[in-house]
């Protein structure tokens, strides 16, 4: 079973056979880099990879703030 620090599997399960699905989500304030869904494999691994859960940024940029002059 993949472990994604700082996040986990939805509806997680004890044993996953071949072909079966899961769903990864981080926890508040990381955002996921990778895909979301994973499919267990015949050789135990996991495609496409297993994604990172990486700690949330904002950029200034994101920001529209209007000034008082």
């Amino acid at each position: 079973v993949p472990r994604v620090q700082n996040g986990r599997i939805v509806s997680p399960r004890t044993a996953y056979t071949h072909k079966d699905n899961i769903t990864l989500e981080c926890d508040p304030g990381y955002v996921l880099r990778g895909h979301r869904v994973v499919q267990c494999q015949l050789n135990n691994t996991w495609e496409p990879p297993v994604p990172v859960c990486e700690p949330g940024k904002c950029s200034n940029s994101a920001l529209n703030i209007t000034l008082p002059s």
